[in-house]
C-alpha cells in the first residue's frame, strides 16, 4: 500500500541565511511534481505521541482506518531555516536508502496546519511496533536466544552498511535511534537528530556518550565524526544486544567523556561467544585505523551464524535446533526471517569449548581490559578513574565554548 515515491534527482538549496523561503519552495515543487506523497492530515486519527528528541515529536497514528498505523514526525522549530533544511536533508537521505529491509521507511509529508501561513511540517514514516531497541531488549530480552541475539547484531549491521555505500555517515547511532518493526530492526533519525557538540551541551546527552566515538571528546584537537564512528558506536550496541542493558549506567556522563578515551570500556558479559566478543572489542579500539569497517563486521557476524547453522554437535548447541541461515544483508523483508521465531529456535553456547572469555561479573560497575596487545592500549586502571576531576572541567570549558 505504502510504495516508494520520492525518485526525482536532488536540486540544491540555495537561501540566505535565516530565510527558509527556499526551502520550503522545495518541499513544495517536490510534492505538487508528486516526487513526494502528500497525506492529507485530516485523514490521520488517533495521534499519540510516543517520543521526542532534538528535532521535535513522533506520534502514532491511524492513516484512515485502524488497520493502517504510520509514524508522523514533526519539527520543533518550524520558523527556524535550519530545522526546515535539516527535514530536507532526511528527506534527501531517505531518497537512497528507501528500499533497504533494515530501514525505516518514508511514505511522505503531512502538514498539521495547511491554511496557516507558517505551515508545520511532519514527516510520514513507518511505525515500528516494538518501539526502540532499548524498550525491546528491556521487555524481550530474557526470552532472546543467541541465535536472536546474532539476528539482531546482523540486521543492524546490514542497515549501517547501506547508509556507508551510500556515503552517509549517520554519526548519532545509539538504542534510541534503533528501532524494531515485527521482530526486525530498523535504523532511524539519519538527518533530523541534533548533531553531536549541540547534544553535548544538553541534557540529552546522559545516555548517549557511550556511544560517540571516543575521539570526539579528545582534548588535542577538533575530530569529525566519520563512517569508522558509526563502527564504534555499532560495537557498543552489539555489547548492548549481548547484555541487554545500556553501558556504564549511573555514571557521570563528564566522567565518561574523560574515562572511556582513555580506554574505559563495558565487561563481556559471561558465556557470549568468543568471536562474537572479538567483533565487538575491534570495533571499540580507540584508534579508528584499527577499528574495521561496517562490511568486514557483517561478514564476521555472517560467518558466525553460517558456523551455527552448520554445527550439529550436541555439545555445543541444541540438537533440536530450527534455525535457518540469515538471509544476506538487505534481502525484500518478506522473506526476512524475523528475530524471535519458535521456542524450538535455541542457539547455546558452550562457554567450555573454544571459549577465550573467563566468566567475569556482569556488573556494568566492572570495566573490561583486553588481554591482547592491540587492546591493551585502552586498558584502564581504576586509581585513573577517580582523578580527573580537573580534566573534566576542561572539557565542559571546551565544550561550551565550541
Amino acid at each position: 500500500m505504502f510504495n516508494k515515491t520520492i525518485s526525482a534527482p536532488v536540486h540544491p538549496i540555495h537561501r540566505r541565511n535565516g530565510d527558509n523561503k527556499a526551502v520550503i519552495n522545495w518541499i513544495e515543487d517536490a510534492i505538487s511534481k508528486k516526487h513526494i506523497k502528500y497525506y492529507d492530515y485530516k485523514n490521520f486519527s488517533n495521534l499519540e505521541k510516543i517520543g521526542s528528541g532534538g528535532f521535535g515529536n513522533v506520534y502514532r497514528a491511524n492513516w484512515k482506518n485502524p488497520h493502517n498505523i504510520l509514524a508522523l514526525k514533526s519539527l520543533n522549530d518550524v520558523d527556524d531555516a535550519t530545522s526546515v533544511e535539516k527535514l530536507v536533508y532526511e528527506l534527501n537521505i531517505n531518497r537512497d536508502v528507501h528500499p533497504y529491509d533494515n530501514i525505516i521507511k518514508f511514505y511522505g509529508i503531512t502538514t498539521e496546519n495547511p491554511n496557516d501561513s507558517i505551515k508545520k511540517y511532519m514527516l510520514v514514516m513507518e511505525y515500528a511496533d516494538s518501539g526502540t531497541l532499548e524498550k525491546y531488549l528491556k521487555e524481550n530480552f530474557n526470552n532472546l536466544t543467541w541465535d536472536n541475539k546474532l539476528k539482531m547484531a546482523y540486521q543492524l549491521a546490514c542497515a549501517v552498511s547501506v547508509l556507508h555505500d551510500e556515503n552517509i555517515i549517520h554519526r548519532d547511532l545509539h538504542p534510541k535511534n534503533v528501532l524494531v518493526h515485527q521482530n526486525t530492526i530498523k535504523l532511524a533519525d539519519f538527518g533530523v537528530s541534533k548533531k553531536i557538540d549541540e547534544l553535548i551541551k544538553s541534557q540529552s546527552i546522559d545516555g548517549v556518550v557511550p556511544y560517540v566515538d571516543p575521539k570526539k571528546f579528545t582534548l588535542e584537537k577538533k575530530y569529525s565524526l566519520d563512517k569508522k564512528s558509526d563502527v564504534y558506536s555499532t560495537g557498543v550496541l552489539l555489547w548492548e544486544i549481548s547484555s541487554g542493558h545500556q553501558p556504564f549506567k549511573g555514571r557521570s556522563r563528564y566522567s565518561l567523556m574523560v574515562q572511556i578515551p582513555k580506554g574505559l570500556r563495558e565487561t563481556p558479559i559471561p558465556n557470549t561467544p568468543a568471536d562474537y566478543t572479538k567483533i565487538y572489542t575491534d570495533c571499540w579500539e580507540l584508534e579508528a585505523d584499527y577499528r574495521p569497517n561496517i562490511h568486514e563486521v557483517v561478514n564476521r557476524l555472517e560467518t558466525i551464524i553460517a558456523i551455527n547453522n552448520s554445527i550439529s554437535d550436541s555439545r555445543s548447541y541444541n540438537s533440536n535446533t530450527n534455525v535457518q541461515r540469515s538471509n544476506p544483508c538487505n534481502s525484500n523483508i518478506n522473506n526476512q526471517r524475523p528475530i524471535l521465531n519458535s521456542t524450538n529456535d535455541i542457539y547455546s553456547y558452550n562457554s567450555n569449548k573454544g571459549s577465550r572469555i573467563n566468566p567475569i561479573s556482569s556488573s556494568t560497575n566492572n570495566f573490561h581490559s583486553h588481554s591482547s596487545s592491540r587492546s591493551s592500549r585502552w586498558s584502564v586502571t581504576n586509581s585513573r578513574i577517580n582523578s580527573d576531576n580537573e580534566e573534566i572541567e576542561q572539557l565542559i570549558r571546551n565544550i561550551n565554548n565550541s
